[in-house]
């Protein structure tokens, strides 16, 4: 599950940016450019998440070793 909710922000990150590049749909409308930068804001704060749990199992798993090693 995990996989595809990357791949979908992945994919939204990417259609943002196409849409803000090639179109003027965020001119004529502004507040869809803000609902999206709220969007990217919390894709940022769910990397953020993720990657610092990854560290965390990194750091268990390296300690984790060194102790029984």
């Amino acid at each position: 599950m995990g996989h595809l909710r990357r791949l979908a922000e992945l994919t939204f990150l990417i259609a943002f940016g196409l849409t803000e590049i090639t179109t003027t749909v965020f001119d004529q409308y502004p507040i869809l450019m803000w609902l999206g930068a709220v969007v990217v804001l919390a894709i940022l704060v769910d990397s953020l998440r993720c990657a610092r749990s990854q560290w965390r199992q990194l750091r268990e798993a390296r300690s984790g070793g060194e102790a029984s090693g």
